[in-house]
């Protein structure tokens, strides 16, 4: 009896184990926050902090918060857990409407239990589950400084594929005129072809994250044709009937921003991002409403703060053909 509640008393020993999304959400949330407290964007700010407000509710948060939070609030994954305490997390989500495609996000380790390989662990047991539920593509990002993490993914099957910085413009002071757009010009129906082979050609990886590159993206649908293309306009740059760049704009109306998708042909990055930022620009901003750009860093860095933008963070996207292994074995 006496050793019975001695051994009660003892700390849990480290365990790896699913997340329990109605049990974890608040330790989750504070997890996530303390790591990347200084890398997340304002959605994700937003969603950790209504993570949390929901975790404290106990089961009726739990059940209200998967009536209006983001699918990202309750992902799939394992945390890590010493004396009764979640210091490590990953987690896993499939990318919606794409089955076989999942996303690694989230990869979290207090600062004190690093370098004890928790991190790895909890990473290889989500490529694990990923694949037993038939995922072919697991894709994450990285932050492109983190050389250590990306090593770590490395080993684990993970490729690099593509650095892009995020670009965000608020309200700004700079004034554009039609001399600032070149040659730029709305792109006509028709030409939403070439701009998908375009893209195709020069990032078959994708341009929206999490999403694969699809038709959608620049193939006006018949919502859109009815009401004159309101949450999606399109401006390209031809010279000699040849498409040198193209850049699509998406509005999102729950984050009330404009997403501004730039595709230039290697030869001529560095001289069109500008003008053909600028034609977006003019069509598009409003005092009270953003723009977010993801762009490789480098190639026109300046031209993108010329015209109002900060950089905000710079990721490294990375991928784990988890279905070419599954043909190999």
């Amino acid at each position: 009896m006496t050793a019975a509640v001695l051994s009660s008393r003892q700390p849990s020993s480290p365990a790896l184990r699913p997340v329990n999304p109605r049990r974890d959400m608040k330790a989750v949330a504070d997890l996530i926050e303390t790591v990347f407290a200084n890398e997340m964007d304002p959605m994700g700010t937003r969603m950790v902090r209504d993570m949390r407000a929901y975790g404290r509710a106990g089961i009726f948060g739990y059940l209200l918060g998967r009536l209006l939070l983001p699918a990202a609030a309750y992902p799939k994954g394992y945390v890590w857990e010493e004396e009764n305490d979640i210091i490590g997390n990953a987690s896993l989500l499939r990318v919606e409407g794409f089955e076989t495609r999942w996303v690694l996000a989230n990869i979290a380790v207090r600062s004190e239990y690093r370098r004890r390989g928790i991190g790895r662990k909890l990473t290889q047991a989500c490529i694990d589950f990923a694949q037993e539920q038939g995922a072919q593509e697991l894709f994450l990002q990285v932050a492109s400084s983190n050389q250590g993490a990306q090593v770590m993914y490395a080993a684990l099957g993970f490729r690099p594929l593509v650095t892009r910085s995020i670009w965000r413009r608020g309200k700004s002071d700079v004034v554009l005129t039609s001399a600032d757009t070149g040659q730029t010009r709305m792109r006509r129906d028709g030409e939403w072809t070439e701009q998908l082979t375009l893209a195709e050609r020069l990032h078959p990886e994708g341009l929206v994250w999490p999403y694969p590159l699809t038709a959608s993206l620049y193939k006006s649908s018949i919502l859109d044709q009815l009401i004159g293309s309101i949450a999606q306009r399109h401006w390209v740059w031809v010279e000699s009937g040849r498409m040198l760049a193209s850049l699509a704009a998406r509005y999102s109306a729950d984050q009330n921003h404009w997403r501004l998708i730039l595709v230039v042909e290697p030869e001529m990055r560095g001289q069109l991002e500008r003008p053909m930022v600028s034609a977006a620009l003019m069509a598009l901003a409003g005092p009270r409403r953003e723009m977010v750009l993801d762009y490789s860093p480098g190639l026109a860095d300046q031209a993108f703060m010329d015209l109002g933008f900060k950089p905000e963070r710079t990721l490294t996207w990375m991928s784990n053909d988890l279905g070419t292994k599954i043909k190999r074995e």
